[in-house]
Parts: structure tokens; sequence; C-alpha cells
């Protein structure tokens, strides 16, 4: 028999099920796994990588992104391609770009820039639309030439807007004809791939909305469109839903826990945090899934819970939409529109009767926790950089933090950088917590999402070295259950998230001691399709990612190779279907 095309040789194994580590080697062939063992041989291998006191661990799969538009530019999905991302869930909160009419198209893009702050020039630049349906769209992705695995669910808000018209989906319930035809509509997605579907719902507090201001039609839906389509997957038996249904400003839970009861199938709940100025928010949210389990429903709260941090300006900044004063201020136009705004007496006054610092905890942040990055020489607030600005307040004797805001956005004609550290509390104990209980998942990097002023697809690296090895909260062991073999199983991904024969060869190979990334700065990459920028987190001591047995990065540098596959449900017909060496067929 010919040789392998990969041998990994005496790597540490933590194979993602939490079986305890063993030194090893690996052997792969046409992409799959083909033998675990202490002597794998090399005899005629056309790659062999020596792994001797590295960790070989799962790719990490990633159930909450929005790579929807990225994927047309960058194959890989960095920046979590660049931390040992194998896989992505696109299509979340319900925001994608199928099914969409011709007519429809420009409309989506706006949604999502606002929504997402996917830069629309990008978007417009690379996407080549040339779908309109679900299907359409799903062999679309497979001509797109991509370095990483992607799934995708159905998203709600394209689906509603296809079958009832915005302005329907925005102002009244769906007719009993409308959730047939969305019904309809779910099945020939599943036929074709789609993981599932998903939705946020959230009322009027979500800080996505959309570009003119209004409510997404998901938000403001009856939840009854929701519990409907849930039918669908319960009389086919499969797929998965993403539901976000729980943020500090609005608590939905119990709507994620009846999608589980009509669809008998898995929920992926959005979102857990630990939020210092909502000391008790994770406590409910753990509580409500523990409820969930007691009545045997498969609900799953996705966590929002690393070492995370904002860098922004304020026209690229718009979490704050959560609050409908500061939503006027984002919506308002350009750049000089927000300036006049920014200077407005009348609008500052409106403002400071308004801000509420818990409102914003939810949303990134309150105003006297941003941290004055750059003003470009600006007086009098030069002397001040690096403070918080309610830091600033003290030392200029201010106690008007709104008006003070708006005066560093005056006086630096809208170019002031700020910094929000540590977004989510680093309270290591609570989030060891959230992290450890057995109904979470980690996650939620919105990777692809937000790149003006975040960039999350570094939370596997952040929690290894946070969780594992400088706390010692958790092992190895259970952290790469977490990031891995428990999404697989929770998505219903075809063999894939653990180090098994005849499982997918998607795999990182890491320097346990030299894992890191630098904390609390983002560089600055100019790679978006137009020459425009974004912030970007690279990792150290990642030295091989493999997707389907291809080694895509090496040491960060990418390796030209693209064998990425588009991943289904487990019962559609997908070109993810894997080799199965002959021992292990049925």
């Amino acid at each position: 028999m010919k040789g392998f095309d990969v041998v990994i040789k005496n790597g540490t194994i933590v194979d993602g099920t939490q079986m305890p580590r063993f030194v090893g080697d690996i052997g792969i062939r046409n992409g799959v796994i083909e033998q675990i063992g202490s002597n794998v041989s090399t005899v005629g291998a056309g790659k062999v990588i020596d792994a001797a006191g590295r960790i070989v661990s799962p790719g990490v799969i990633d159930t909450h992104t929005h790579y929807d538009a990225q994927i047309h530019w960058d194959p890989y999905c960095t920046n979590s391609g660049w931390h040992g991302v194998t896989t992505n869930v696109i299509g979340n909160c319900g925001f994608g770009f199928a099914p969409v009419k011709i007519a429809d198209r420009d409309r989506t893009m706006l949604m999502m820039e606002n929504t997402e702050q996917v830069p629309i020039n990008a978007m417009r630049k690379a996407m080549g639309w040339d779908w309109e349906t679900f299907p359409q769209w799903m062999d679309h992705l497979k001509r797109v030439p991509i370095g990483v695995n992607i799934g995708t669910y159905l998203p709600l808000n394209p689906l509603m807007i296809y079958v009832m018209g915005i302005e329907a989906a925005k102002s009244r319930p769906a007719t009993t004809a409308e959730r047939q035809q969305m019904k309809d509509i779910l099945n020939r997605a599943m036929d074709a791939g789609a993981l599932g579907f998903a939705f946020s719902y959230q009322g009027m507090h979500n800080t996505h909305v959309d570009y003119d201001g209004t409510p997404m039609p998901t938000d403001i839906m009856k939840a009854e469109e929701a519990y409907s389509l849930a039918e669908v997957l319960r009389d086919r038996s499969e797929g998965s839903v993403q539901a976000l249904v729980d943020t500090p400003g609005a608590r939905f839970g119990e709507v994620a826990l009846e999608v589980a009861r009509v669809s008998k199938r898995p929920v992926i709940h959005n979102v857990t945090i630990v939020n210092d100025y909502l000391p008790t928010y994770h406590e409910e949210v753990l509580s409500l899934m523990d409820k969930a389990e007691s009545e045997g429903l498969s609900v799953f709260s996705q966590t929002l819970t690393m070492r995370g941090w904002n860098e922004f300006k304020a026209p690229d900044w718009n979490m704050w939409d959560i609050s409908a004063v500061w939503r006027e201020f984002s919506t308002c136009g350009s750049r000089e529109k927000k300036l006049q705004m920014a200077a407005d007496p009348e609008y500052r006054a409106k403002l400071a009767a308004k801000y509420d610092p818990v409102e914003l905890a939810a949303a990134g942040g309150p105003l006297e926790t941003y941290i004055l990055n750059d003003v470009y020489g600006a007086e009098p607030f030069a002397q001040h950089q690096g403070k918080t600005i309610g830091d600033v307040a003290k030392a200029l004797g201010r106690t008007d933090i709104t008006n003070l805001f708006m005066d560093i956005l005056v006086a630096t004609k809208m170019e002031a950088d700020f910094v929000l550290p540590d977004a989510i509390s680093t309270d290591t104990t609570k989030s060891a917590r959230v992290l450890k209980h057995r109904r979470t998942l980690p996650g939620t990097s919105d990777g692809g999402a937000h790149v003006k002023f975040w960039a999350g697809g570094q939370y596997a690296t952040d929690l290894i070295m946070w969780m594992v090895r400088e706390s010692k909260q958790m092992t190895l062991e259970e952290i790469h259950y977490k990031l891995s073999y428990l999404p697989a199983r929770v998505l219903g991904l075809h063999r894939r998230g653990a180090l098994m024969e005849g499982y997918a060869a998607d795999l990182v190979i890491y320097d346990f001691d030299k894992l890191s990334y630098r904390h609390g700065k983002y560089e600055i990459a100019n790679d978006l399709p137009d020459g425009d920028w974004r912030r970007v987190c690279k990792p150290t001591g990642i030295e091989w990612i493999l997707v389907n047995g291809h080694p895509i990065f090496h040491n960060n540098v990418a390796t030209g190779a693209l064998p990425g596959r588009i991943v289904g449900n487990a019962g559609a017909d997908m070109d993810s279907r894997l080799y199965v060496p002959a021992r292990f067929a049925a």
C-alpha cells in the first residue's frame, strides 16, 4: 500500500473526547485519520511532521461566525483561521445572503454592513452574486475556493423578507400560507445541506439594527414564526437551531427552550457572558440551562467568555445602538453629520438625560470605561492618553460624562481612538464556572464581523492560555472537548471534532508553553478587497494547522492549500462525505 499522505510523529495527542492525553503518531490518508498508534510507518509518506514536545489537538469548531461575505476574499477566515479554527459556521443571528431576490441584494448588503459592520465596498467588489435561493447559495459556496470548512444555517431574516417583503416582515405576523412557504424553503435548504436555521429575538433591545435604525424582522416577529420552522426539523429528525434570545438587555431565553420542545433538536442559545455590571446574569442563564436539561431538552448556551477588547473610532462603533438615543448618532449619516451632531447642544442635552451606564454594559461597556488610546495631540486631552474617560473627568473636574465624550470627538474631528479593555469580565472563577458547565459551548467569536473594532477569532488560544496554563481551572482534555468535539456533536457534523481513526484530519499542532497573542492591542491589516483596513490578532506558538489532511498554515504563514469543504447536516448528500478506510466501512 502507498504510504500515508502525512504522518505526525511523537506528538502529545489530546483527542477532544476527554480521553487522557498520550504520546503517539497519526497517519493521514485522503484527508482522514487512518491510523493512530505508537509506531506509525513513515515509509513512502508524502510529509512527516515531528511533533515531539507539542500538543496535537482537533481543529476548533466555531459555531458562531459571520464570515458569509469574507470567505469570498479570505479563504482561511482569519482571524479564526490563524488560531486553529478549521470549521466555521455562518448564517448566525438570522443574518446572511440567501434566499435574497435580485432586487434586494443591495439592501441586504446595507443591512449586513450595519448589523455586523462588514464593509459594503468589500461585499460589492468581491461577492459576485450569482444566486437567489438557498440551494443556489450552497452551490455557489461549493465553487468558492476555501481553506477551511464552512457550514451554514438558513438565516431567518432574509427568509422572512424573501417570502413576506421587508415592510410586512417588520409589521405583521406571517400568514398561514407564508409560514408554509417558509417551511417549504427550509426543507429545500436542509436537502441542500443547511445545518438548520438561525435567528435573533431581542425586541427593541438588540445592538444589531437595520441600516435605517429600525429593528431587524426577527427581533420583532411573533415567536411562533420560529416555532413553525422548528416543526420542519422535528419532522426531519435532523438539524439544529441557533437562537440569539438572551442578552443583558433582552431576556427571552424561554424562546430557545420552546424551540427545543417543538423541534426536539439541539438549540444553541446565545449568549452567556460574565458581566461585572450584572453579576447574576450568568447564573441566571446557567439555571435556564439546568431547567432545559431537567426537561430532557438539548439546549446549549454559547458563552462569550474570553479576554477580549474593542478598539474603535466613534464613526465605526455602533454597539451602543442598543439605546435609542445613541442610535440617532450612529444612523445620522456621514462622519461630517456625526461631527455636527456631536457638537449640537440639543442632542447633547438629550443624550445626557438618557445616558445609562448599565444599559451600555451590555454593549461593550459604559463611557466611563473607555480608554483614550490616541487623541492626535488634541488639547486638553493629549496629556490624558491612556486614561479612562472616567479618570479624565476626575482630572478635569467634570461630571458631565457624555458632554466630555462629545468634546473629545469634536476636538479630534471624530478621529479619537478608544480602547475598551476586556469587554467581558475577566473574573477567572466565574468564567471557569460558566465554561465548565456541561450545557455551555465556548465561542461567539463573531468572526468576520465588527472588523473595525473587534477580533474574536483568538478565543480558543485565549482559553487554553487563561483557563489551562495560567489559572489551571480546566485541563487540556476538558477545553479541547469544549472547543471541538462537543460543538461537532451539537451541530451533527459527520466524523469531525476529534482525533479518532476514520475522522477528518482537521488538527492543530502547537507549543503549549509558547502559545500566546498580543493582548490589548490589535494590528492593522489593509487586506480588504478594495485596500480597506481591519483590526487583526495573530497568535504565536501555533506551528501547524491541517484541514482535511492538508497543512494550511505553518507558523502563521499560509501554505496556499485550499482543502476546505462545505459541511452540512448528516442527512444531506454533501461533498463533505468522508473517505472511510476499508476496515472502518460498514
